[in-house]
């Protein structure tokens, strides 16, 4: 950059603003062309961030302008420090540099103020509130300033269809079960007494161990007899009794049957039970049957001694069983007596069933009424999180995250990625408060609680993004896109003069040896299925070996539909008081548009060639285009920089936490499988357990290589550099694109530009493209 004298001083001017006190002219800071200026991509969001390590000198009437904000408003006061200077063609005032004064390095020597100068204005708020939890549903920012009450959407859930296994066995010494009943009357008694059962894996809410020695009646059953207990609705469930037997024994007390004892009874039973608590008799299925036959005469017990001290099988049983809102159900066996008329003395039947062994299984394909869900989309997430963190409103734009609702041209590629936190999903809300009732009855909920940064590692990690940060007018405002966005493939700066002092180095923190692709929870409940859901985390290894270094882009937000299908089936209708491990988890959707402002999830068929495989229940699959593998696919552009040279080689899948069985295959016209060996209409399909080969991973952008080089940075050449090109349709900040240059063999180069110290030489740095 050069040097201005004071006799040419007429020709740059500089200007102090500030919102509290006004404007000034000044003149020129001390220090001003002895600076480290430089403008640099940041390293995690990838949008340029100027930085002005060394202070700056104002003496006179600037010494007195900053002294008085910082008297008066102290180090968060917002001073703007711009830089014009005269085009050498047109002599029209041209804007070179804008920034802040950063407050917190005031110093003071007499009458000369020093003050470091920074890009300033939403990034150090940004940076210092970044991590900050805040409830997205407040009325006032950070500093206290009042906000328009939040907004929400209503997403229809129709829910995910899930697999429930719950398995019991019976284990010793819980292995023994008697019944025992008497008259004195000639009356007809029954006993029932519950199948002592283990619970070895439970999946369904209602499902429990059962007790030893817990009796029944014949129409009557007991709690600790069930090992299903008051369905909550109506469902069919499927009952495998395997590997059941027992040794039967039984003990007669001056006992005469009738003659006709038809219903003098033994066996084993799966007992349906209704009405909730009062559990009334409502069917018996039989598993093992014997009486003492028909009209066999006084004591006639011949069915019963024979089986008597004998070890019974049960033959394996399979089926099906229609529940009603409040069944329940048991494994039983069932004592029942027809005794004669002894003239009133007793008589008595035990029995006892010892050495009992067996599994039992209880199956369900388990779906749950539709709900609805409060719901965030991504733009008005990001947009509330930027009001609250740094006062400013509508300081979003992102052609990905737009729609054409709130005023973009068309919806972006992630513009309708939903947000809802667990209480949302269960149908909490903060109103209404009760005011009637016990004291214990109080409203659970709890506002969804999120950071911006969270947001946006949540945001990178499935759609790969970046940030940058842009000025319109005299107003910045924060710019979210596909990292693509930041790396555009055009030229944008074209370098006179050939380059000097090359120096080129292996970028190595852009090689990677491994990938961590997917989400931090998911895949791990206390219910059933966790190996079903696909949305959790997924490891790769590349074919780089030399270092050791891995790409790792996990979501902090949740996109498992198990998660949330589990969460939604608590509803607060039913659960007011209970808490879940899900209540303060976000959660994740894609979705479509339904109507006016009811949205719904997105399914198979909305984005690909065909039904997924490898997954219970396909048609209710949701967030399929956030499984790791396809987000795999959209970071590959990125990652696969390093595999120039490697193309046949493949990025191998290691391990997860999630159903790696799954299969989908993206429709290459969805616009979102940008994979090169693509046929229109019918993309690839992806396993998420499987490998793919480096040539149909996305066309990296650039070679991992950092170029270093000096080249002067006159009025001309920062004015490229600051400036923008419209490119198809798009202005895209010119830092975004190609440097081209002359390099040290005479011939052009290109380049993503990295960093820019443009004092004094010019010094460059740039990553190499892959062109």
């Amino acid at each position: 950059m050069p040097n201005f004298q004071l006799s040419y001083n007429d020709r740059v001017r500089y200007t102090l603003r500030s919102k509290n006190t006004g404007s000034l002219i000044i003149t020129e800071p001390v220090g001003w062309n002895t600076d480290e200026k430089e403008l640099s991509r940041h390293e995690q969001y990838h949008g340029v961030i100027a930085k002005f390590s060394n202070s700056l000198k104002f003496v006179d009437s600037a010494a007195d302008f900053i002294q008085l904000e910082y008297d008066l408003y102290g180090i968060n006061s917002e001073i703007e420090l711009i830089r014009d200077e005269k085009h050498p063609q047109t002599d029209i005032w041209t804007l070179t540099y804008r920034g802040y004064l950063d407050l917190s390095t005031w110093q003071r020597e007499g009458n000369q103020v020093s003050v470091k100068f920074n890009s300033g204005g939403i990034e150090p708020l940004l940076k210092s509130r970044e991590t900050e939890k805040i409830e997205i549903d407040r009325l006032d920012t950070m500093d206290g300033k009042p906000i328009l009450p939040l907004e929400t959407k209503t997403v229809e859930l129709i829910g995910r269809s899930i697999f429930l296994k719950s398995t019991f066995e019976v284990m010793t010494p819980d292995d023994y079960a008697s019944t025992r009943v008497q008259s004195n009357a000639g009356n007809v008694r029954a006993e029932s007494v519950g199948v002592p059962l283990s619970l070895v894996n439970k999946s369904h809410d209602n499902v429990e161990a059962t007790y030893v020695e817990v009796n029944g009646t014949y129409d009557n059953g007991n709690i600790g007899m069930m090992f299903f207990l008051n369905s909550n609705r109506s469902r069919t469930v499927k009952i495998d009794v395997q590997e059941m037997k027992f040794r039967f024994g039984f003990k007669e007390n001056s006992i005469d049957l009738a003659d006709d004892a038809e219903v003098t009874s033994y066996g084993m039973y799966i007992g349906v039970y209704s009405n909730g608590g009062t559990l009334d008799f409502k069917n018996r299925i039989p598993l093992l049957y014997f009486d003492v036959g028909p009209r066999h005469g006084h004591k006639s017990l011949a069915s019963f001694y024979t089986r008597n001290n004998q070890m019974l099988s049960v033959p394996d049983w399979s089926g099906t069983i229609d529940l009603a809102p409040g069944d329940s159900i048991s494994l039983e066996l069932m004592n029942r007596t027809d005794f004669a008329n002894n003239g009133g003395s007793n008589a008595a039947m035990e029995t006892i069933a010892t050495e009992i062994s067996g599994k039992l299984s209880l199956e369900e394909d388990s779906r749950f009424d539709k709900t609805s869900t409060k719901a965030l989309l991504a733009h008005e997430m990001c947009e509330r999180l930027i009001a609250i963190s740094t006062n400013q409103s509508s300081a979003l734009f992102s052609d990905l995250l737009g729609r054409t609702d709130i005023g973009y041209s068309k919806d972006g590629k992630a513009s309708l990625t939903g947000m809802a936190h667990g209480f949302w999903v269960r149908g909490f809300d903060k109103l209404p408060i009760p005011t009637i009732g016990p004291p214990k009855v109080e409203n659970l909920f709890k506002p969804l609680t999120t950071s911006f940064k969270d947001f946006i590692t949540s945001l990178d990690a499935v759609w790969n993004v970046g940030i940058g940060i842009e000025t319109v007018g005299y107003k910045e405002r924060i710019r979210l896109e596909e990292l693509s966005y930041f790396y555009n493939n055009n030229v944008t700066i074209r370098l006179p003069y050939q380059v000097n002092n090359v120096k080129r180095t292996v970028a190595t923190d852009k090689y990677y040896s491994a990938l961590e692709i997917g989400y931090e929870q998911g895949g791990d409940y206390e219910e059933a299925m966790g190996l079903d859901e696909y949305n959790a985390k997924s490891n790769f290894t590349t074919i780089i070996n030399r270092i050791k270094s891995t790409y790792s882009k996990l979501s902090k937000y949740r996109a498992d539909a198990y998660g949330m299908e589990f969460a939604r089936r608590k509803q607060k209708d039913l659960n007011n008081t209970e808490d879940t491990p899900y209540d303060d988890n976000i959660f994740l959707m894609d979705l479509k548009r339904k109507n006016g402002n009811i949205y719904s999830q997105r399914t198979w068929q909305d984005d690909f060639v065909s039904a997924p495989t490898g997954v219970f229940s396909p048609e209710t699959a949701t967030n399929l285009r956030f499984s790791p593998f396809n987000i795999l696919l959209r970071h590959s552009w990125w990652y696969a920089g390093g595999f120039k040279t490697y193309i046949t080689d493949y990025v191998r899948y290691g391990s997860s936490t999630a159903n790696s069985n799954l299969k989908t295959k993206l429709r290459s016209d969805s616009g979102y499988n940008l994979m090169p060996t693509s046929t229109p209409g019918n993309g690839n399909e992806y396993a998420e357990n499987g490998n793919i080969i480096n040539s149909e991973l996305q066309r990296a952008r650039f070679f991992p290589e950092e170029i270093e080089f000096e080249h002067i940075c006159d009025f001309g050449i920062m004015q490229m550099v600051e400036g923008t090109t419209t490119i198809l349709g798009r202005e895209i900040p010119n830092f975004y694109g190609l440097v081209e240059f002359m390099n040290e063999k005479n011939e052009l180069e290109k380049g993503y530009l990295f960093n820019l110290k443009p004092n004094g030489k010019g010094i460059w740095t740039v990553l190499k493209a892959n062109r």
